[in-house]
């Protein structure tokens, strides 16, 4: 199931970037650093074996956390994490490291002026792919993460649709919505490991906003 998660992911990345135009970065910018916090919920399902539930079942629900990244023209690099709340106050972890194609599509401002010269986008559509690799906990994260503390690690895919609205050349608001498909280890699993059965695949999706800082050239 690995192999065959993987082969789709890069199917969809590689039809992604050859239909995506090199002018597809409404700010203008060649490289992107961002920075954003972030807030929303999530939920997934999963077919896992017996005594081993589906991580993103479990830790369904609010979150929030942060958002770093590097946009070089539409190849973006993001690493996020997420701490999961719930009625006995923080609860599971979900930490992320996502790579793929994120087109920016300007709906307001972002045309070129009499002169030439591109202004800057007021409001984009950010469609995005990525495969990446994610870990969780089931409890907050005594620092530093170690092997320990992991009940999931494994493979995901996710397509992300989302909505930005610029206050200025480097700052925005921003909501995107999720989906994807994932294929999660238990903790102690090994791929090519003895536990074979320790894990669980399937489909997540979630909602979130967050306030957004963009600096680059």
């Amino acid at each position: 199931m690995i192999r065959s998660g993987t082969w789709t992911g890069g199917l969809l990345l590689g039809a992604a970037l050859a239909l995506a135009p090199a002018s597809a970065h409404a700010d203008g910018r060649i490289v992107d650093l961002h920075g954003a916090v972030v807030a929303g919920g999530m939920t997934g399902w999963g077919n896992g074996a017996t005594g081993s539930p589906d991580f993103f079942r479990e830790a369904q629900g609010p979150g929030f956390g942060a958002e770093l990244g590097v946009r070089l023209l539409v190849l973006d690099l993001s690493v996020r994490f997420l701490q999961m709340v719930g009625s006995n106050g923080r609860e599971g972890t979900l930490s992320t490291v996502m790579f793929g194609p994120t087109l920016e599509i300007p709906i307001e401002g972002g045309r070129v002026d009499t002169a030439g010269h591109r202004r800057p986008a007021k409001t984009v559509l950010r469609p995005s792919l990525a495969a990446g690799v994610g870990f969780g906990t089931p409890a907050p994260v005594n620092p530093p993460l170690s092997a320990d503390q992991i009940s999931g690690k494994g493979f995901l895919t996710t397509a992300r649709f989302g909505i930005e609205r610029f206050f200025g050349p480097v700052f925005g608001l921003e909501a995107h919505a999720e989906a994807g498909y994932h294929y999660f280890l238990g903790g102690q699993g090994l791929i090519n490991g003895s536990r074979v059965d320790d894990h669980s695949s399937g489909g997540h999706v979630g909602l979130f906003a967050g306030a957004v800082l963009h600096l680059g050239i």
